[in-house]
């Protein structure tokens, strides 16, 4: 994850200075991000689409969303565990973000789950939303 520097959001005016890597990454170009409502969107999506045990070194970083892929229930029960999945993930680790809502929709007939997550950084009043598509 790369380190938040403070910058004036939401006028982000010095495009010379990145502060982190875009993601997802590709071979051969090194996408920066400049704008720090950027990052904190990368960092949130990088976050939630990382399964525990999958980063070395931090063996708690991430979600358990992608084990809800697999489990038999109704899509009331699946965006409860979404949401508390997502927001126990995101108060261990991306305590400034504030999750709104979060939304899912499981199409089991293609074999994928939209997740549509609305969320506010640092008490900034913005409309930030997330959409993340799993496939199986």
């Amino acid at each position: 994850m790369a380190k938040l520097v403070p910058k004036i959001y939401p006028d982000d005016v010095d495009e010379t200075v990145a502060i982190g890597l875009s993601f997802p990454l590709t071979i051969g170009t090194s996408e920066q991000n400049f704008v720090t409502t950027q990052q904190i969107h990368d960092n949130l999506r990088n976050l939630i689409l990382t399964i525990p045990g999958e980063r070395v070194n931090q063996p708690t970083f991430g979600s358990d969303l992608m084990y809800l892929v697999f489990e038999n229930v109704s899509n009331d029960q699946l965006q409860a565990a979404a949401l508390q999945s997502i927001k126990s993930a995101v108060a261990q680790w991306l305590p400034d973000i504030t999750i709104d809502s979060v939304e899912v929709e499981s199409d089991i007939d293609r074999h994928k789950m939209v997740i549509l997550i609305d969320y506010s950084f640092n008490g900034w009043a913005s409309e930030n939303v997330l959409n993340i598509e799993v496939k199986i």
